[in-house]
């Protein structure tokens, strides 16, 4: 995990040479519509081509490109994709798994690690990790309630100072603000979330951790809460952030990057592509890096569902979590009324695939057509051309969760592409694996 860590942290060093730019006046609507084109088309609301976008990326784009990765070289007999991907679930925070000798000693640790795990009954198999109970924490410094943009709901930040608390938000000697997104059904207690918030603490950046609606300990007040695509409450918490530089005189303008795993990395890639240029003149976004980012989720679920080791653990355990989702949506703000119109209950209780669950469930809910116009319209693939300030993503070429045929090389720096985006995919790390590294000679 560290050293997927470090792949990210290179991103914070290199964009945090720009300078801030002054704030302009105008504001930034949340509204996520978009226009519907003709069937079979993707819906997107990417941030129009114009002068001053390509501008934008042309200036950031040799940031991109001088991104250099470094290695991730998991134990030979320990780089199956399931064993890494299952093993982030369990492993992430045993310092004998992250890093292992080579020969058998390395294994032998790792099994004695296996045989230490104590299976809670609640455990995912999403990628993430086993949670602990999300209303409380030992590893952030304070939470705050944020009423959500249209004030008819909310969602909670938890934030970890790099320095003394200087105000809201900010330390005294931090280098900037990481703004940083967790995966589906996870939360700011994730192994990830605190780990990748270590790390960028050791930079000297302060860390806020957005909590999806839903997922900080308290039900939220309206039905749904987020999706693949939902960038709204991150563009609330962004303006509410510049709003601060006019409004609390200790709040000095610093540098905001944006970072997320998983599903976090889709809503962060997403939202770049909407802000455009805006990232960085209206928000001060200087960069930002993600891992285990979708792209293209209408791919992927057929890959996702595949017969299998996939079909039979992931996609199972993936429709027990959305089912129970489900029913809690429909208990708390349907009256537990199966004959409810905000959703098909009764088909997504009988679906017995994500697919078919998302096209009951989720895509009504959130006002799509269907499962097939949800994916398109939240897929962060289709926003790539809008991304206007330096992004680099981290994917592996084994995720079990995403097509392996899909690399969209093109829409990168490194395939001719104008925006500042940089794409590493690792042979190895599975989804949000990247545990048993073997440490090379001149790494410490």
């Amino acid at each position: 995990m560290k050293n997927c860590i470090l792949l990210v942290l290179q991103l914070v060093a290199v964009a945090s040479c720009f300078s801030a730019p002054s704030k302009p006046g105008s504001s930034f609507s949340t509204s996520s519509s978009t226009t519907i084109p003709p069937p079979l088309e993707p819906r997107r609301n990417v941030a129009s081509p114009d002068e001053d976008l390509r501008k934008m990326q042309q200036k950031h784009r040799p940031i991109a490109a001088s991104f250099t990765p470094s290695n991730f070289n998991p134990h030979p007999a320990l780089n199956n994709k399931h064993l890494q991907t299952i093993g982030g679930v369990f492993l992430r925070k045993n310092l004998d798994c992250a890093y292992v000798k080579e020969g058998v000693g390395g294994i032998t640790n790792v099994l004695q690690a296996v045989a230490s795990i104590a299976l809670p009954s609640s455990t995912k198999l999403m990628g993430d990790e086993a949670l602990g109970d999300d209303s409380t924490s030992t590893f952030w410094d304070e939470r705050q309630r944020i009423t959500s943009c249209c004030s008819q709901d909310f969602f909670s930040v938890d934030i970890k100072y790099a320095s003394e608390r200087k105000t809201t938000l900010q330390s005294v000697e931090s280098n900037g603000l990481v703004v940083l997104i967790h995966g589906l059904e996870s939360n700011s207690n994730s192994s990830l979330s605190t780990d990748m918030a270590a790390a960028y603490l050791n930079d000297g950046l302060d860390v806020v951790c957005i909590n999806f609606r839903g997922c900080c300990g308290s039900p939220n007040d309206t039905i749904g809460g987020y999706h693949l695509g939902f960038t709204d409450d991150l563009k609330h918490f962004l303006k509410i952030i510049s709003n601060l530089w006019d409004e609390d005189e200790l709040f000095e303008k610093r540098p905001i990057y944006l970072s997320g795993f998983s599903l976090g990395a889709n809503v962060v890639t997403k939202c770049l592509g909407e802000l455009g240029e805006a990232a960085l003149t209206l928000y001060n976004i200087h960069g930002a890096a993600v891992c285990g980012a979708p792209f293209d989720c209408e791919r992927n679920i057929k890959y996702f569902e595949s017969p299998g080791f996939n079909r039979a653990v992931y996609s199972q355990n993936f429709l027990k979590t959305l089912k129970k989702r489900a029913q809690e949506q429909l208990d708390q703000h349907c009256d537990g009324d199966p004959n409810t119109t905000a959703f098909d209950y009764q088909r997504a209780m009988a679906a017995t695939t994500v697919a078919e669950v998302e096209n009951a469930f989720i895509a009504p809910i959130y006002g799509f057509r269907d499962n097939i116009d949800y994916y398109r319209c939240t897929s962060c693939y289709y926003y790539l051309p809008g991304v206007a300030v330096p992004l680099y993503i981290i994917n592996a070429q084994d995720d079990p969760f995403f097509d392996p045929e899909f690399y969209p090389i093109e829409e990168t720096v490194d395939g001719g592409s104008l925006a500042p985006v940089k794409l590493l995919r690792t042979k190895h790390g599975g989804h949000l694996g990247y545990l048993f590294h073997q440490l090379e000679e001149n790494e410490t």
